[in-house]
Parts: C-alpha cells; sequence; structure tokens
C-alpha cells in the first residue's frame, strides 16, 4: 500500500509540472520559423491603413507653433511593407492580408537573444519613406526594450527551473526529502514563470493602448495574441498547482525507501518488534531465592490478597478492628 499510495500522491504534481513545461516550450519556439507556431504571437500591428502627413505648416497667431494641414492614407506595399506584424519571443515575423481574409505569414526574422520589438527601426528598414510615430507609441516604445528582455529571462529560467523539477521529482517517490528538495524548485519555477506572464500581459496591453489611441490619426491598430495569453496563463496555473502538490507531498503518504521500494525487514528487527508488543508479560524470578527456586520447590507462594487477609491488629488500640 506504501508504494501505491506514495506512487499516487506523486503523480499529480509531475503530470502539473509537465503541462506547464510543455506550455513554456512552446511559447519559447512559436514563431522561430514560418511553420512553427505562427499563430502564437504576443501581439499584432495591422498597417495597412497607415497615415502620413502631408505637410506642416506654421499659421501666424495660432496657439500651436505647428498645425497639420494635410494627412494621406497610405497604403503599406506602396511603401514597401508588410500588412502586418506578429511579435514573438526572440523574432518577429511579417506578412500580408490575403482577398479571403486571412493572415499569410511571408517571413519570420532570424532568432536572437536580446530581442526587442522596436517598431521604428523595422518600419525605417523597409518603409521607402520615413515615418514618423505618435508620441504615445515612443514612450512605450522605451519600456519595451527593457520589458521584453525581462521577460524573455524569466520564461527561460522558468522552463530551466521546472526542467529540473520533473527530474529531481523522481527522488520524491523514495522519500519526502525529495519531495522537500523538490517543493523547492517547483515553487522558483512558478514565480519565474509568473514574472513572464505578468511582463507578457502588461507589455501587450500597453501597446495595443498607445497605438489604439493614437488610432484616428496614425491608423495603425494593435491586436493581443489571445493563444500566447490562453498558453502562458495555463503554463502558470500548472506551475502553481505543482507547487502546491508538492508541498501537500512532503507530509502525505509514507515517503520511506524500504515501503516504496517494498523491501521487508530482517527477522531479527520483528523479533524484537514482537518482543516489544505491550500485553505480553512474565513472571519475574524470586530475587532471594534465585531465577532456579521455583524449579527446586524453594519459592515462597504468592499471598492472597483482599477478601480472605485476617483483621489486621493495632497495637494502640485494646482490640482487634
Amino acid at each position: 500500500m506504501g508504494k501505491i499510495g506514495r506512487f499516487a500522491c506523486i503523480l499529480t504534481p509531475m503530470l502539473c509540472t509537465l503541462a506547464s513545461l510543455v506550455a513554456v516550450v512552446l511559447l519559447l519556439i512559436s514563431g522561430t520559423s514560418r511553420k512553427m507556431l505562427p499563430s502564437m504571437y504576443q501581439f499584432r500591428l495591422d498597417v495597412r491603413r497607415i497615415n502620413l502627413q502631408s505637410s506642416l505648416d506654421t499659421i501666424p497667431g495660432s496657439l500651436s507653433a505647428n498645425v497639420s494641414t494635410g494627412v494621406t492614407q497610405a497604403n503599406a506595399q506602396e511603401l514597401g511593407m508588410s500588412d502586418f506584424y506578429t511579435s514573438h519571443m526572440w523574432n518577429y515575423c511579417s506578412g500580408n492580408v490575403t482577398n479571403d481574409n486571412s493572415w499569410d505569414i511571408q517571413r519570420c526574422t532570424a532568432s536572437k537573444s536580446g530581442y526587442t520589438f522596436d517598431v521604428d527601426a523595422i518600419v525605417a528598414a523597409e518603409a521607402k519613406k520615413e515615418i514618423e510615430f505618435p508620441d504615445s507609441v515612443k514612450k512605450v516604445q522605451k519600456a519595451i526594450n527593457i520589458v521584453q528582455k525581462l521577460m524573455a529571462a524569466c520564461y527561460v529560467l522558468g522552463a530551466v527551473a521546472t526542467g529540473a523539477c520533473f527530474i529531481v521529482g523522481w527522488f520524491g517517490l523514495l522519500s519526502r526529502w525529495g519531495s522537500c528538495i523538490t517543493t523547492v524548485i517547483a515553487d522558483a519555477a512558478f514565480l519565474f514563470i509568473l514574472a513572464g506572464s505578468i511582463c507578457s500581459t502588461v507589455l501587450s496591453y500597453s501597446l495595443k493602448g498607445a497605438f489604439n489611441k493614437a488610432f484616428d490619426s496614425f491608423g495603425v491598430s494593435c491586436t493581443i495574441g489571445s493563444q500566447w495569453q490562453t498558453t502562458t496563463w495555463t503554463a502558470t496555473a500548472f506551475a502553481l498547482a505543482a507547487s502546491v502538490f508538492w508541498m501537500m507531498s512532503t507530509c502525505c503518504c509514507s515517503g520511506r525507501t524500504s515501503k516504496v521500494m517494498g523491501h521487508r525487514e530482517p527477522k531479527g528487527k520483528r523479533a524484537m518488534k514482537a518482543e516489544r508488543t505491550p500485553h505480553t508479560y512474565e513472571r519475574v524470578a524470586s530475587p532471594y531465592m534465585g531465577h532456579n527456586a521455583e524449579e527446586s520447590g524453594q519459592s515462597v507462594p504468592m499471598q492472597p490478597y483482599g477478601a480472605h487477609q485476617k483483621p489486621g491488629f493495632e497495637p494502640m488500640r485494646h482490640g482487634r478492628v
């Protein structure tokens, strides 16, 4: 029963750890090529209806020095740009929207560590005309460069910690000390994945808010990747469940190696336990006659106690009680 109970106690956190590891790996490899989960992206920029200011004229006597007098709606392909751009963990992909309104990925850049979605650099490298981004986007871009690097580091550390948790977790089958060590690793994995999920969510919603705020004047919209959000928070939920169940395994079910592995105790130990079993009393030999007194017939018989005893005599009184 010890072997089966311990295995059932360890199985649940092991499955949660494995599910969390698979989800994080999917985030790490998505978008590394055109065929590698291209629909799992952090966010997507739609630049098909980008607006360009045609001229800036100074109006004397006006409150503002420069007032835009014309706005030209340009086609992204006319500017040498793709219709949309998607951001992933290590690179970005681009493509065009087909006639049946499907998003066709056509190119993904090479993966590299320290990647950040620098929209200014991307547009400057592809557009035939210089494009000035709104101030709200420029402010968010500074945060993107920091948060996206931190996010990638958290996901990588979370994946490493989760993999180590899955390997070390097998030792938890043999002892509760193994479960205790695995619990510490599982807690670290959960914190790393949680931090990565928070960074990803804050980054995506901040960029979406910045572009949507300037949508009327700029014409670029931002969409948050639903598959990415679902996967990252699923990984976080499984990591939390694994951490909780690993902690429970430190105090539930037997963790002794002898019970789990099915080893039997030596006969000497079982005999010693039998001697210590309560309610098996034996008569002790007389300390005056020696341990052979009963065999030689010299032992003093035990005196009756209770109702068969004669009344006692008290010397301070003149009669029997």
